[in-house]
């Protein structure tokens, strides 16, 4: 604002010593300082808002408690005698940027984005046992660092600083790190999907063969206990060895994985038990369904891509006609047909 009021006055000394080379008088022309007077005072209320805006923001974040706990499945790990996990939270220098940044976190009351990064936590596996208010903090962490590399480029390239490019690094940064862990999760849940039916065909196997539903999980995950579903399976029989009973188990399994296909399956397993239906049956019935579903989908993209690749094809046709017939149609038009 103060570069407008100083780029005006200097227009109006040009005018003036323009108004002298013409022969008038300078002091007859009075300059209309109204303009000038509203940009003053549109500082004024500017500065005011900006303050407003800063005390309710500081407002917003310490106005409320915060309590930073640890997350439940790090208790768990610690208790039963597990090593914790190395982290940037537990690292030495910059445990105490982290930690200030995660105080912040608690006191920021944003519900829906933090369940939302919840799910896609639990979704993603969440090897480092991270809580909603670490992952956001660490989101904060890695704009600030991108924020600061490139204003360092930006002041060795143009000489010159941009606050600008320091809010847009930070928000590339916060962003790219948010997105990390929901491609991660998208992409863990793909991998589930592809495995469910095979894994309930075992199952279901191995319960025709005599054995109980929890003795054809456990042969399961034995199978590949780094699989994706397997690592899931494994910790719903973890719950039920604590004492979860079976349907609470496998509905906390289908919260973790939002698969509506896992979600039907669950049900149907519940609806089983209440009815007294053979749970082997149930298993190959629903692992055959999801083979149809998988090949109606399978179909359906083929089918897209069939038109899809329409268009390109007949671009490549005009090209390919253009350049076999493209020099005769111009010998033609030049020196004409005979």
């Amino acid at each position: 604002m103060n570069a407008i009021i100083q780029n005006s006055m200097a227009a109006l000394l040009a005018a003036r010593a323009q108004l002298a080379q013409a022969g008038l008088d300078p002091s007859e022309v009075q300059p209309d300082l109204s303009f000038l007077q509203t940009l003053g005072a549109w500082d004024v209320i500017l500065s005011v808002l900006i303050l407003a805006d800063v005390a309710l923001l500081i407002y917003s974040i310490f106005g409320q408690s915060a309590n930073v706990q640890l997350s439940p499945q790090r208790e768990a790990a610690l208790a039963t005698g597990h090593t914790d996990r190395k982290t940037v939270f537990e690292s030495g220098g910059i445990k105490p940027l982290m930690w200030l940044l995660l105080t912040l976190t608690y006191r920021m009351n944003l519900p829906r984005v933090k369940n939302w990064i919840r799910g896609k936590l639990v979704a993603a596996g969440n090897p480092d046992y991270y809580t909603p208010e670490e992952y956001l903090a660490l989101a904060m962490a890695s704009g600030v660092l991108l924020g600061v590399l490139l204003e360092v480029g930006f002041v060795a390239v143009m000489r010159s600083s941009s606050v600008t490019i320091f809010l847009l690094g930070m928000g590339i940064g916060g962003i790219m790190t948010i997105y990390q862990v929901y491609d991660r999760a998208e992409k863990r849940i793909r991998l589930i999907s592809k495995r469910v039916p095979y894994s309930l065909d075992l199952i279901s196997l191995a319960m025709g063969a005599g054995a109980t539903f929890t003795e054809a999980a456990q042969t399961v995950v034995r199978e590949a206990g780094d699989d994706p579903f397997n690592v899931e399976l494994k910790t719903m029989l973890a719950e039920m060895e604590l004492g979860t009973t079976r349907r609470k188990a496998l509905r906390n399994l289908a919260n973790r994985i939002p698969l509506d296909s896992l979600r039907s399956i669950v049900a149907s397993v519940i609806q089983a038990e209440e009815l007294g239906t053979p749970l082997g049956n149930v298993l190959h019935q629903q692992a055959s369904l999801l083979r149809l579903h998988r090949s109606v989908r399978a179909e359906n993209a083929a089918a897209v891509a069939s038109v899809r690749i329409l268009v390109p094809s007949l671009l490549i046709l005009i090209a390919v006609v253009i350049a076999l017939f493209g020099p005769a149609i111009l010998r033609i038009v030049e020196r004409g047909l005979f």
